[in-house]
């Protein structure tokens, strides 16, 4: 019997591989990662997943949001097409965590839920463009789509659950399961609250700022005394200046674009993974406990129940051991994947960062240079 208290060391298979747009003024840099990378981070050693997904599109059907998702098999290059809801994504989640053998497994976390309905987007669009906003911020299903797609792809490549009766009929059943109302508790409400404003206020931040700059921009225009002849030339000045403002805001809103596709999606992805490696050892903690548990009952048992006191600390003993080993697989996986993932997006959110700072300052520079020159044409001041 090993001891109990002896330290795990292993990981589960996170992984994602984020595609950026990068924009300043009208030119978009889009970042060449493809699905294929996908692949190669989500791998796990020698297991080879036995289907690949894809999730398209998402369409609001009533009050319900359905994605569609395209799936192949291993050993075919036909695909099905099935149509599932994010609570059939929720039941998948809760039937995988309740399924034997998966005690110390680390469980890729689910993607929040879409926000489709008229309240959501406009409780979104006063956190983001703030209270005094007159538009309502479009959907946004194509970021659902690749969470949807990001999850489904962490479940396949996993070892363990990549193999799983449960998500067979999941991927290969037109129908979907028949589900039951799964209900979250005051704690884990009031902690996904938290979670949301705290990851909110980071991006407030530049928000804000950004408007300002169009606010200022906005003033400056509207400043401008169009028919006073005498204030003709500082007319000119102002018109750049403004359109130098608004290049700061537009480089500022192109960085926070980037900041949550590249750096943001592991971040937040890898905070879900702690919440699901928590739980995995709590679940390895109760067996530690009801072993010991086991043992001070067989040592109390009376003689005409110790045989069955004996089988329960055996049963007790075989299932802490199973649990420990896979948590120490699991958390050595997790961690190597891990600094993998992040040393990508750490790159891609460097290369950002540079590309839409070089952008910014080229406008900004082209601004500076015609308020110096005005005779001077666009084309030759740089």
């Amino acid at each position: 019997m090993k001891d109990p208290e002896t330290n795990i060391n292993g990981e589960g298979d996170p992984s994602l591989a984020s595609s950026e747009q990068n924009s300043t003024k009208g030119n978009d840099h889009e970042d060449t990662s493809q699905d294929s990378v996908w692949s190669s981070v989500l791998q796990r050693g020698p297991f080879q997943p036995l289907y690949s997904v894809k999730v398209p599109d998402a369409v609001k059907n009533g009050d319900v949001l359905q994605f569609t998702i395209h799936v192949v098999k291993k050993d075919s290059k036909d695909s099905d097409e099935i149509v599932r809801e994010y609570d059939d994504i929720e039941w998948l989640q809760h039937c995988l965590m309740t399924e034997d053998g998966v005690v110390g497994c680390i469980i890729p976390p689910l993607p929040p839920r879409p926000e489709y309905d008229a309240k959501a987007a406009e409780s979104k669009t006063k956190k983001q463009l703030g209270s005094d906003a007159n538009v309502i911020m479009a959907d946004e299903f194509h970021k659902d789509c690749r969470n949807v797609e990001r999850y489904l792809n962490m479940v396949i490549s996993h070892e363990v659950f990549g193999k799983s009766e449960i998500l067979k009929k999941f991927l290969c059943e037109k129908e979907a399961a028949v589900k039951t109302k799964l209900k979250k508790s005051l704690f884990m409400r009031v902690s996904q609250a938290v979670d949301e404003a705290r990851k909110g206020q980071h991006k407030a931040r530049v928000t804000r700022l950004a408007n300002c700059y169009g606010q200022l921009t906005t003033s400056i225009k509207e400043s401008i005394p169009y028919k006073d002849e005498v204030q003709s030339e500082i007319n000119k000045y102002l018109v750049v200046l403004s359109e130098g403002v608004d290049n700061a805001k537009h480089g500022l809103e192109v960085m926070s674009r980037n900041d949550e596709k590249t750096l943001g999606v592991h971040l937040d992805l890898y905070s879900k993974y702690m919440e699901s490696v928590k739980e995995m050892l709590f679940r390895r903690t109760c067996l530690m406990v009801s072993y010991e548990e086991a043992n001070k009952a067989l040592e109390k048992a009376k003689p005409n129940k110790r045989e069955a006191a004996e089988e329960h600390k055996q049963n007790i003993e075989k299932a802490f051991e199973e649990c420990s080993d896979s948590a120490k697989r699991e958390l050595k996986s997790f961690r190597q994947q891990r600094i993998l993932t992040f040393g990508e997006g750490l790159t891609n959110f460097v290369e950002a960062q540079i590309r839409t700072s070089r952008d910014t300052i080229t406008l900004l520079l082209r601004t500076l240079n015609t308020i110096k020159c005005p005779t001077d044409s666009p084309s030759t001041s740089e």
